[in-house]
Formats: structure tokens, sequence, C-alpha cells
């Protein structure tokens, strides 16, 4: 005879309710270089994470948020385009409370000044270290 809780789909395999299953962080990639998104996004995507979109400037960020509410961004620093990524993070913050981690690979101590002074989660720098962006989101990530 078998256990008709044991059918259950919602049951495990002993008859005891499933773990609760987490939900990912949903990540928005703002990266105005094509080939770097998509390495960030194969990342994330090993690491757990849901990215939720990728913008290659202020104006499709923006969208992209207002449309997926992402609870963390990875925003390259040096975004072609009127805004740069520092503005674009700054953007996102005040209206979607999205908070932000910094990417880049320059060296302009004045750029990098603006971007410590705009309070990221945290700061990468180009090459990426994916144990040191695994950190960093972990710790800026809402936990869910």
């Amino acid at each position: 005879m078998t256990n008709p809780i044991n059918r259950s789909p919602r049951a495990g395999a002993d008859g005891t309710a499933p773990a609760a299953a987490t939900t990912p962080v949903r990540v928005l990639v703002v990266e105005d270089e094509t080939i770097v998104a998509m390495y960030l996004t194969d990342m994330l995507e090993e690491l757990s994470y849901e990215v939720c979109g990728v913008a290659a400037n202020a104006a499709d960020a923006l969208k992209i948020a207002e449309r997926e509410r992402p609870a963390l961004a990875l925003v390259d620093i040096g975004l072609a385009g009127p805004q740069d990524g520092i503005e674009t993070a700054q953007a996102l913050r005040e209206r979607f409370a999205v908070g932000s981690i910094f990417m880049s690979g320059a060296s302009d101590p004045v750029l990098l000044e603006r971007a410590r002074a705009a309070g990221p989660h945290g700061f990468i720098q180009k090459p990426y270290d994916e144990r040191q962006l695994k950190t960093l989101l972990n710790n800026a990530a809402p936990q869910h």
C-alpha cells in the first residue's frame, strides 16, 4: 500500500514538505560593451542570480528598472552617452531604490573619486575576478 502523502507533488520523497525555494536576486547589467555584458550575464547566471535585463545606456537602464524592478545593478561607470554610469546609478537609486555595484577599467583618480562619493555597494576593477564579484554581490544583495 502506498502512502498518499508520498504521492503529493508538493511532498518530498519521505512525505515531508519540500524546503522553501529561494527567489534568485534580480540584477540589472548596465554595460555598453556587448561582449562584456554577455560575459557578466553568464557569470551572474552561474552564480544563481537572475539577470532581468541588460542596458547599454542610462535611458535603457531606467526603462528596464521601471519594468523589471531589479534588486541590484552592476553599472559600468564609463558608460557612453549623455549620462555616465555614476549618474545612471544615482538615478536608479533615486527613482527605484536600486543599489549599485560599480565596474570600471578606468584609472582616472577624479572619476574614481566621483564613483566613491556616489555611495555604491561596491566597486570592482576590470578585468573581473569572479570571486571578488561574488563576494560583492552577496554582500550587496538583499536577502530573499
